[in-house]
């Protein structure tokens, strides 16, 4: 039977097709029977059966109704619609967007831009109701704003699990101020945390959040947020949490009630801004009732501990093309105190450090043979060690540093295939001791460091993009196809489009380099206070690795200087291999001033440096005597797998520090390990053998395991082990994580509960 199609105007185009239709002129009505399909405007409506006043602009549709609109759909069983007012009245009606659904009795939107729904439930699941719904007797939607909710009953499993008065969900992108959701929290010895966060969007460039909070048997508090941005790489942000503890007394170890109070607070102060290319700053500032809470609330204090102190500091820099400056100083609690209440006037602080670095400045650029260029630079810093109150007794604590270390750069130019190189370096410290009768002390050397350097490359294919014809990929496609196929490939259409595709190719590129250096150290003078070179002999008497004595430096503990060559009179060989992938960059013409600069793309693949130094001032006919460390570092980087081993190996006591880790990825499973090995000066420290893994395995879409250890080898005991299962159904609209940890002093368990109220934005309510 033919289908018939009709065009009226009610001040915009109706059109109209279905199977039959009837028109009366004596009511000026239209009827069309018969799978329906009236187009108005970018709207579309399907259903049975139709009916159009067009007197009124009223429209009724029967029968499996659909509603499609450019942001949203409905369905429903019977429609009204006016085509002058553009209202709404669906029956039995499911309103289904990109984020949401809303099912209900009866919908009407009687504007553009809000919707009301009777008896209806509101959810964002795929499965919906199934998994979780806000059923509400009065629903008001307002289309890219919210969805209000009166007399709401959270359902889980279509099971009525808490009622509210009213809920509120937003379905818009911008910041507005209300309710967020609430963090759980449970604590088998503390009892149940509540807190209700309370979002402030005081304007569209600062914010705030106000969360009064219940912790358990600790008592009342809450947690305070501000944030401001000023301007573009401007802002500030304080942080706080206020406790009332019950629980809490200083030394106290249980958790159970003390019958009093203890007003405890950890808050945390940040702002950083860049003013200009040239001058930029960053401050912050910590600060606590007691060293305690860092643990004691430390699912607060985690995120925000910087180390192992609290206190503040900062730094500001300013930068021109040809130096820079920068001033910083830090005012720190020691954590590690017997008293948590004590501040460690022992602990030294540095008030202030000025930092000024200059560029190689170029005098000389030739090309002839041992002037191929020179250049002079400068590292200097003056920094000022306080204590808070100064001690006497003991070693020397308070001190006034400057680092002076001026350099010049000497390119000799080339040799054949071989390029020489040569740098000289002063190394000057002189200190002022403001706390001792003798208040002076200097040390000073000339570093000499003289390089030969050789390199090989060899560049394996061209990275490039090309339009390859799909029949040429198509019939490869067809010669791979095993004899057990049924039917044949389709032909493809002669167009540029689907005739040709875009293959992009790589090329590698392999250097060695082989290089040859020589390190000599001047009679290092040392002149002053004979107190403070004794001390500074000692690791335990350094402030920083800067104080060692230059030719003692590489057998100092000192993790910066303790895999150093000595500087003395030492040659080091180096031997560095570099496998590098370079990836064409699909070419995008409205990118402006891109193309010619910015069109590869580069990947190391793997590496291999192997470095020996021999000590020429030892004087001993054992070859291991003069042989120094010996470094070995290698990786390899592929699609699924990634590689890194790291050693360092010294001749003469025949100790290791070896670090090292492997991963790999599986189709559904992730595993990685590391391995640490340190014997290095093991008469004055424990031998570590440490050994950790990461495993992440996923057996289905639904459910992810994850499983980290860190293990001990020497002690023979886990340090810490974390356990976590990640059930994610695949409506998309809520997870839940259980995750257990267990270190040296507790175990925790753990509930993530996350819930997508819109656009895939999960939000939990977290047990931490």
């Amino acid at each position: 039977m033919a289908r018939e199609t009709f065009e009226f105007d009610l001040g915009q185009k109706i059109n109209v097709l279905s199977d039959k239709a009837f028109r009366k002129s004596s009511e000026n009505e239209f009827e069309a029977i018969g799978n329906v399909v009236i187009t108005h405007l970018k709207n579309s409506i399907y259903g049975e059966k139709a009916k159009i006043n067009f007197t009124t602009g009223d429209a009724e549709v029967i029968g499996n109704v659909r509603y499609i609109a450019p942001d949203m759909t409905l369905y429903g069983t019977k429609l009204k619609y006016n085509f002058l007012s553009r209202q709404i009245d669906l029956e039995n009606a499911r309103v289904l967007s990109e984020n949401f659904v809303v099912t209900g009795k009866k919908i009407l939107q009687t504007s553009p831009d809000i919707i009301y729904a009777e008896e209806a439930e509101y959810t964002t699941c795929r499965d919906c109701p199934e998994s979780w719904s806000v059923f509400g007797k009065n629903v008001t939607i307002e289309l890219g704003k919210y969805v209000n909710l009166r007399h709401a009953f959270i359902k889980i499993n279509g099971v009525v699990a808490m009622y509210f008065p009213y809920i509120v969900f937003p379905i818009k992108q911008q910041r507005e101020t209300g309710l967020l959701f609430p963090l759980l929290g449970f604590n088998s010895k503390e009892g149940f945390r509540y807190q209700q966060p309370f979002f402030w969007a005081i304007d569209d460039y600062k914010d705030a959040t106000i969360t009064p909070s219940t912790f358990g048997n600790r008592g009342l508090g809450g947690e305070f947020q501000y944030r401001q941005n000023f301007r573009e790489k401007t802002w500030v942000e304080i942080n706080s949490l206020q406790l009332n503890d019950k629980i809490y007394q200083p030394f106290k170890t249980n958790k159970e009630q003390s019958g009093d109070t203890f007003y405890r607070h950890f808050s945390d102060f940040e702002f950083h801004s860049i003013y200009s290319h040239n001058l930029n700053n960053h401050f912050y500032f910590t600060n606590t009732s007691d060293l305690d809470t860092a643990r004691d609330l430390d699912f607060f204090t985690k995120e925000k501990m910087r180390g192992t102190e609290v206190g503040g500091g900062g730094f500001l820099e300013g930068r021109t093309s040809l130096f820079s400056l920068t001033a910083e100083g830090y005012f720190n609690k020691n954590m590690f105190t017997s008293d948590p209440r004590e501040f460690d006037n022992r602990y030294v602080q540095i008030l202030p450090k000025l930092n000024f670095s200059s560029v190689p400045y170029n005098v000389l650029h030739s090309k002839y043979p041992f002037a191929k260029n020179l250049s002079f630079g400068l590292s200097s810093d003056y920094t000022i060690f306080k204590q808070n109150k100064a001690e006497t007794s003991g070693p020397i604590r308070n001190a006034r540093r400057l680092n002076f270390a001026p350099y010049m750069n000497w390119q000799l130019g080339n040799l054949g295939p071989v390029f020489f190189s040569h740098q000289l370096k002063l190394d000057y410290q002189k200190y002022n001791f403001p706390t001792e009768k003798d208040k002076h002390f200097t040390k000073k050397g000339l570093i000499f460091e003289t390089e030969a350097k050789f390199e090989l490359e060899r560049v394996f294919g061209l990275a490039y993009t090309e339009e390859k014809a799909v029949d040429q990929i198509e019939e490869s496609l067809k010669t791979n196809v095993s004899q057990t196929t049924i039917g044949s490939l389709p032909s493809l259409k002669n167009s540029k489009v689907e005739a040709f595709k875009l293959v992009t190719n790589n090329s590698y590129r392999h250097s060695q380099e082989y290089k040859l250096k020589h390190f000599y150290l001047s009679d290092q003078k040392i002149s002053g206070n004979a107190k403070f070179k004794n001390q500074i002999e000692s690791d335990d008497g350094q402030f920083d690795y800067i104080d060692a004595i230059r030719a003692r430096e590489h057998v100092t503990n000192q993790i910066t200087a303790q895999d150093s060559l000595p500087l003395s009179n030492t040659i080091e060989l180096q031997w560095n291999n570099r496998l590098i992938r370079k990836m064409a960059k699909k070419f995008d013409p409205y990118i402006d001033g891109r193309y010619l600069k910015d069109n590869f793309e580069y990947a190391n693949i793997a590496f291999f440096e192997v470095s020996q130094g021999y000590d020429l001032n030892v004087e001993s006919d054992q070859l291991v005597d003069k042989l120094t460390r010996l470094y070995i570092n290698t990786g390899l980087t592929l699609n699924r797998t990634s590689l890194s081993i790291q050693e360092f190996y010294f001749h003469r006591t025949s100790e290791h520090k070896v670090t090292s880790s492997a991963s790999y990825n599986f189709d559904r499973a992730s595993l990685g390990g590391t391995f640490t090995y340190n014997s290095f000066n093991s008469s004055n420290t424990p031998v570590a053998k440490l050994a950790g893994y990461n495993l992440s395995l996923s057996p289905n879409d639904l459910i992810t395991l994850k499983n980290s250890v860190d293990y001990n080898i020497q002690a023979k005991r886990i340090t810490q082990s974390n356990y976590s299962i990640l059930y994610s159904p695949l409506n998309n609209c809520w997870k839940i994580e259980f995750n257990y940890a267990k270190d040296l002093i507790d175990k925790k368990y753990g509930l993530l509960f996350y819930i997508n109220y819109n656009e895939n934005n999960f939000t939990s309510f977290n047990v931490r």
